[in-house]
């Protein structure tokens, strides 16, 4: 059973093969990234220069690569927002941290809210999403 990673807004499928793409930007920079599609790894691929644009602690902008909509969470705009569709199962909302450095992601299952990364402990996840 494979984890589908979709955008919230066009419903494009973003992990065709095993890793999610998104469009990064940072600086004035901007490209193609690839991110673990495992909760809690928060190894990345990207182009050098714009690997060479993020720093500790800024907002990286995260969008659509087929639509081009930003990816900012609504609930909280230090986070992106995806959707994750398993089969058999309703969609979960799956919300991480677009700041570079800070390892925090949710998965929002209903009232039910996982937790992944070293930084998910700083943020209440019952109030941030409302669940």
């Amino acid at each position: 059973m494979k984890n589908t990673f979709v955008c919230p807004h066009c419903q494009g499928v973003l992990n065709p093969n095993v890793k999610i793409l998104l469009v990064a930007a940072a600086k004035r920079r901007k490209g193609m990234i690839l991110l673990s599609p495992q909760p809690g790894n928060y190894k990345y691929i990207c182009d050098s220069s714009l690997q060479d644009a993020f720093q500790e602690g800024k907002t990286i902008t995260f969008s659509c690569p087929m639509c081009a909509t930003d990816l900012t969470a609504e609930g909280n705009p230090k986070f992106a927002h995806l959707e994750l569709h398993v089969t058999g199962h309703k969609p979960r909302q799956i919300e991480f941290s677009r700041v570079f450095g800070a390892h925090a992601t949710f998965i929002v299952d209903g009232n039910d809210v996982t937790s992944f990364g070293d930084d998910a402990e700083d943020f209440d996840g019952t109030n941030f999403f409302g669940a």
